[in-house]
């Protein structure tokens, strides 16, 4: 007796890239929804977080940090200066060079920012209790490392491997037992 086909493939209990991706580009543009009327897109919000990690860097090692080329890099500051937002001084390392520093306007700017990303978190976990949403972290720290992704990667981007001398901070591996098998 021969078997029935398959019929199309449908969501299963492992199923989770394509989910992952969906719930991502959902997740971000909720997060860009309250970004919008303060001038702002993501990557600004992220450019501006990293940077408050890194202030003194030169632009050309913080883009390296980052996984961002060196022209959109250029972009992306300026239009970040141009909102009074970031200032380029000379690198007292390197005076060909600038390092990049966050104004007080830019520092205003970041604490808008860190204080919607936290009504946005609340709100996307509001389902999950707290250990669930630690367990959650937890696993989705140990799927970005497996793809190279650490916590200065600007989101969106491909990594890149950082500039010398720079040193990014690797994503926390989950803790407890390995996969199963």
């Amino acid at each position: 007796m021969e078997e029935p086909p398959a019929g199309p493939p449908g969501p299963g209990e492992e199923d989770f890239a394509y989910l992952l991706v969906q719930l991502g580009f959902h997740l971000a543009r909720r997060f860009g929804e309250p970004l919008a009327p303060l001038g702002l897109e993501p990557r600004h919000a992220g450019m501006l977080t990293r940077l408050a990690a890194h202030e003194g860097l030169s632009q050309q090692a913080l883009g390296e940090l980052i996984g961002l080329n060196p022209t959109r890099m250029v972009f992306l500051v300026d239009e970040l200066q141009q909102r009074g937002l970031v200032e380029r001084r000379r690198n007292t390392a390197d005076r060909r060079s600038y390092a990049l520093y966050l104004t007080p306007q830019g520092r205003d700017m970041l604490r808008q920012i860190q204080a919607s990303g936290s009504r946005h978190q609340d709100e996307t976990g509001a389902s999950l209790t707290r250990a669930e949403r630690i367990q959650l972290a937890s696993l989705l720290r140990r799927l970005a490392a497996e793809q190279g992704i650490t916590e200065d990667t600007l989101p969106g981007l491909p990594p890149r491997p950082p500039l010398a001398g720079a040193q990014p901070r690797t994503v926390r591996p989950a803790p407890g037992p390995g996969p199963a098998g």
